[in-house]
């Protein structure tokens, strides 16, 4: 099931000293990123699906994000195999060259290659304390007059591939499953102001799922708050992400850093 991969996943994290950075997404075929499963959910992996698993460890707020597609359908391992080759050829531009365009035309080169798109409205990013995507985007296109990175920036790379066929972009679903604070702040409502400092206390500004906060709250209740948090712009949530045309995605990530003597740092 979705929900058993998810908790399996972030009980190891805590088992071996992390924290969980952000709730572990399960993407299965067009599904493409921010879908976590919830309490209750009986979603279960099938024989020919496409199936990707991303998840983040933190310590003290420093944040790896890493992810992984599986299949056992013939017909999409040719496409999980270009997507880990799209990894490496930026891995082996990052190794001489901190142009982030160049990265990007690594990915592109490499995916168009093999006979498959990359997904134009998805891309790495750096990574501060705290923070997920931080300020600079590493796209899975070409694009001219991109950034450098720079020594001391730790950041993941992470190429989306799909279908030749695909529209090759993701649209918002109507599912949100995932939130997080935009900062601390009082509202006046002590209900609602509990609520924040519980998310303040665990999490800070990084993302979390309902289903953590069930041991203090019904789920009903706790939905009908976030949506009020919502509204006051106290959160912000993630829609859950598709394939534009219902084609499935491979993606593979790792989180890497420029070190000032070691050069390039594979981190995950």
């Amino acid at each position: 099931e979705y929900l058993d991969i998810c908790e399996k996943v972030e009980g190891e994290i805590v088992q071996r000293g992390g924290r969980v950075a952000f709730p572990t997404g399960v993407g299965v075929n067009s599904v493409t990123a921010h879908y976590a499963p919830q309490a209750g959910e009986s979603g279960k992996v099938g024989e020919k699906d496409v199936v990707k698993v991303d998840f983040g460890v933190h310590v003290d707020g420093y944040v790896a994000d890493t992810s992984i597609t599986t299949t056992y359908n013939p017909q999409y391992q040719p496409m999980l195999e270009a997507t880990e080759r799209a990894l490496r050829a930026a891995i082996d531009v990052l190794r001489r060259d901190r142009r982030i365009g160049e990265v990007s035309k690594a990915i592109y080169s490499a995916a168009s290659r093999y006979g498959f798109k990359t997904i134009s409205n998805l891309s790495g990013h750096t990574l501060d304390r705290y923070v997920v995507h931080a300020g600079k985007s590493i796209p899975n296109v070409y694009m001219p007059n991109l950034p450098t990175l720079k020594k001391g920036e730790v950041f993941a790379v992470e190429p989306f591939l799909t279908t030749r066929e695909a529209e090759g972009y993701v649209v918002d679903s109507d599912i949100e499953t995932i939130f997080a604070l935009v900062g601390r702040r009082r509202i006046g409502n002590g209900e609602l102001d509990a609520l924040v400092e519980m998310i303040w206390g665990e999490r800070k500004t990084l993302p979390f799922t309902p289903r953590w906060f069930l041991k203090d709250y019904r789920e009903a209740r706790l939905l009908s708050l976030l949506k009020e948090l919502a509204k006051k712009k106290v959160i912000r949530s993630y829609a859950t992400l598709v394939e534009a045309s219902g084609k499935p995605v491979a993606q593979f990530e790792h989180t890497m850093a420029l070190d000032e003597e070691e050069g390039l740092v594979i981190l995950t």
